[in-house]
């Protein structure tokens, strides 16, 4: 579910007005995480790195207001729940997009992305 953006009553106006006039309004940057203890955890639970941190990612994205908007037909929503579309390696050295809802309890997730991926 999505709730328009009201933007005559949105602190954010000004900016979305200035960036969307943009080619490209948007930016990513990248950053050196030590995962060295998410690592660890996974392992000690028994669960793939990858939905360990997945998992923790999408839980953060999801309790930041600002992680859920998007813009659709120029204007801006704000979504009760965004869900992933990451970059899956298949066994062939080639790699593929997935699409993975968000459950805010941990083993829901695990389990149907983990049968998902057939891990």
């Amino acid at each position: 579910m999505k709730k328009l953006i009201v933007l005559d009553k949105w602190d954010r106006k000004e900016h979305f007005l200035f960036f969307s006039k943009f080619e490209e309004p948007f930016f990513g940057l990248t950053v050196k995480v030590d995962c060295t203890t998410a690592y660890q955890k996974a392992k000690e639970k028994g669960v793939s790195f990858f939905l360990y941190y997945l998992y923790r990612a999408l839980k953060a994205a999801n309790e930041v207001e600002n992680f859920r908007y998007r813009i659709i037909e120029n204007q801006p929503y704000d979504f009760a729940t965004v869900n992933a579309s990451p970059t899956i390696n298949r066994p062939n050295g080639t790699f593929g997009f997935a699409y993975m809802d968000y459950f805010e309890d941990e083993n829901s997730f695990m389990k149907k992305h983990c049968k998902k991926l057939k891990m």
